[in-house]
């Protein structure tokens, strides 16, 4: 099956001619690199991800430092004459880390978002006010009840400090308007943060609608805190700790390559996977659109192809990603939608030439989620998919523009990986492109907004980047239900995965989910978790055991749901009714998942 597979694809190889790309060796690229950045710029090139660095270590494990100070603070307790007589030091030392480190979370939008960190504030003044207490008793001859009552106190609001992490913030209080999901409603003097959006699980009202997404809902899979990581308390940590606890958790995974046309003379690369102990001819194939720097190496994609739903899965590379060859120096574009339609058309013709009877699925990550949801949006009737699901992607990135603790917390990092991936590897190309200006504004950059303004929109062809923006997102053009742009057009099951404490994708860039949901011939789902951070979502106590499997199994479910949902909709009687079944699961969105 996996040969019958491969041969009907037919795609070659090997590309037909990597030797026109000169820009491959090693030895160019470094040089490259060397020459165009002089060791000041390379030295101040560093300094924002430095800061951005520092401050995001500061941040994360702010709590774990918090709740060891105030182990610390506990122990010291239990010798009450110690603790005011000969621990003075130590204790101003503890009450200065504690109201420092609670400052730090109090202030952060991250755990502002999540967490009821406004009592912080008060409690510190308490603290303040109690050690001042401490000290000026201490100076004289305490009494009895001053010994044993005013540490007590000083001890009792420290360890209040850490329970702010019990209580959930209020829920966001949507406004009746649109206003909120508007891009005219941000700019410098209105950043756009997280916080605004409900969690839940948004869907239309039609009988497939709802019949899809009672089935996905009571699968479990959707249910993401439930199994969470307890101890991963941000967005931020539920980003990062997977990719480095879980990171190299998979053995030699088994690729077999092909090269696919494209529409302007590339070719791209197509790493498919087969599972080795079943006929995968009745089960469904997915194509796989990996992050803005990845590829079938990534851990979270080979979690995915080696799940137990055992499907044949195909990767597509990124053009120059995974150092494949860019001949015509018509680089990776994220408004580009051709390469995808090649790929899923080829799949589909070799799923018919060989005996394939399983759906055929689209599954992107991050940047690839973009992409796919602006493929289904812009194909309309003509996707070539039978149905795509997209995490952490977003369907109006101009928004990210104003996303700020994205852009100095996290996009530093990328920006960098970025430049070091395409810029000096293919310079070459963008020499004969760019001017003097945007190259030396590319080099400087900063973040990925930076990137795409001085680097991938130019050129591209783009006069801004606000219209390389427009270009990629799905729903740039929505106005309103009734009005709805490219979103409006999806005529494939799509479902959009993303967690609401993102620390790189802000959570307005999947629009209104009330009214994106009621568009798209009904077929749009969009489920918002609460928590996951970014491609993260780990679980279990130990991360490692778990992985990526969370988000795995929700593609998997979502695809069973479909099924389900057609059945619906052909007049199928569900267990309890489609009508009980839409009641049942119209009361999910708004919930914690």
């Amino acid at each position: 099956m996996q040969t019958s597979f491969l041969d009907a694809l037919s795609t070659l190889t090997a590309h037909p001619n990597p030797e026109d790309d000169p820009t491959l060796d090693p030895t160019d690229y470094d040089q490259n690199k060397a020459n165009e950045l002089p060791s000041l710029s390379k030295l101040l090139s560093h300094t924002p991800m430095l800061k951005a660095w520092s401050a995001g270590m500061c941040k994360m494990f702010a709590p774990f430092v918090l709740l060891i100070v105030l182990v610390h603070c506990a122990m010291g307790f239990a010798r009450l004459k110690m603790y005011l007589d000969k621990r003075t030091r130590t204790r101003h030392l503890q009450t200065a880390l504690v109201v420092l480190l609670s400052q730090i979370i109090a202030h952060d939008d991250m755990y502002k978002a999540e967490y009821n960190v406004a009592a912080l504030v008060p409690l510190n003044c308490l603290i303040l006010i109690v050690e001042l207490a401490i000290f000026l008793s201490s100076s004289s001859s305490p009494s009895p009840s001053q010994l044993k009552l005013l540490p007590f106190i000083s001890l009792t609001l420290k360890l209040s400090v850490f329970t702010v992490f019990l209580f959930p913030a209020p829920p966001p209080s949507i406004s009746t308007s649109d206003a909120l999901y508007r891009i005219e409603s941000y700019g410098p003097g209105r950043p756009c943060q997280n916080g605004d959006t409900l969690p839940g699980l948004y869907h239309s009202n039609t009988t497939f609608g709802s019949a899809t997404a009672q089935h996905w809902s009571s699968s479990g899979k959707t249910d993401y805190d439930t199994r969470r990581t307890p101890w991963a308390f941000s967005g931020d940590s539920r980003t990062l700790f997977p990719f480095v606890l879980a990171a190299n958790s998979f053995g030699d995974v088994k690729f077999d390559r092909r090269w696919v046309p494209t529409t302007d003379g590339e070719f791209v690369a197509v790493d498919c996977h087969f599972p080795e102990d079943r006929d995968p001819s009745n089960q469904d194939v997915y194509i796989i659109l990996h992050g803005l720097n990845g590829g079938s190496s990534e851990d979270f994609i080979r979690d995915f192809v080696t799940a137990e739903h055992k499907s044949v899965s195909c990767v597509m590379i990124g053009r120059g990603m995974m150092s494949t060859p860019v001949t015509s120096g018509k680089m990776f574009n994220g408004a580009r939608t051709s390469d995808i339609s090649n790929v899923a058309k080829q799949m589909r013709i070799a799923m018919d030439n060989s005996g394939f009877n399983g759906k055929l699925v689209g599954v992107g990550y991050s940047m690839g989620g973009i992409v796919l949801s602006n493929y289904a949006a812009s194909s309309g009737k003509d996707c070539a998919l039978d149905a795509a699901v997209a995490i952490g992607g977003g369907i109006d990135m101009r928004f990210n523009v104003w996303y700020g603790r994205s852009l100095w917390l996290w996009q530093p990092f990328l920006a960098r990986t970025l430049l070091d991936q395409f810029y000096y590897r293919y310079l070459p190309h963008f020499k004969d492109t760019l001017t003097s200006e945007q190259k030396k504004a590319t080099e400087e950059a900063v973040s990925v907004t930076d990137v795409d303004t001085h680097m991938v929109a130019p050129y591209n062809g783009y006069p801004e980047v606000n219209d390389y923006y427009v270009a990629m997102s799905a729903a740039s053009d929505f106005e309103s239900v009734e009005n709805p742009g490219a979103i409006g057009d999806v005529s494939i099951p799509l479902a959009i995965v993303n967690a609401l404490d993102d620390p790189i994708v802000c959570e307005k860039c999947v629009g209104d989910p009330r009214l994106i949901s009621q568009t798209g011939a009904g077929k749009i789902f969009l489920l918002l978790t609460k928590r996951g951070g970014h491609v993260g979502y780990p679980l279990g106590l130990g991360v490692r055991s778990g992985k990526w499997s969370w988000m795995s199994d929700v593609v998997e479910a979502f695809v069973e749901a479909i099924k389900v949902g057609e059945k619906a909709d052909e007049g199928v009687e569900l267990e309890g009714g489609v009508e009980k079944a839409a009641s049942k699961v119209s009361r999910k969105s708004g919930e914690e998942l």
